[in-house]
């Protein structure tokens, strides 16, 4: 399974100056064979924050391709200061663009109950 193999891989070069970390809970277009989910990043992510990805936290996302075609929703944790800003690229950048084409990125806004493209 691939995308079991991502996950070890990203998760075993952890290092405390990662500040920041995503995960994707869900594959929406999942090729034949294998899974993203799972899939933790990015590479030098520290272990507080996967441990945090892996119980549950973190602000929801989802990715879309140039199509409009949902093609992940995951989780990021950020610090405050840097919540709102270019790091919520992140994932898109880290991971959605080079894996699948995502060409953009929408956050929940839970206080308005609203999807939030950036």
């Amino acid at each position: 399974m691939p995308g079991a193999e991502v996950v070890r891989q990203m998760v075993a070069n952890e290092s405390p100056e990662g500040a920041y970390g995503w995960i994707i809970d869900i594959e929406h277009e999942p090729m034949e064979g294998r899974t993203e989910t799972g899939t933790i990043g990015p590479g030098n992510i520290g272990p507080e924050i996967a441990e945090r990805l892996r119980n549950g936290e973190g602000r929801t996302f989802r990715m879309y391709d140039d199509d409009r075609v949902l093609n992940y929703t995951g989780r990021i944790i950020t610090s405050e200061e840097d919540e709102g800003g270019e790091i919520d690229f992140a994932p898109l950048d880290d991971f959605g663009t080079p894996n699948a084409g995502c060409t953009s990125i929408h956050y929940f806004d839970a206080a308005a109950k609203v999807w939030r493209e950036l």
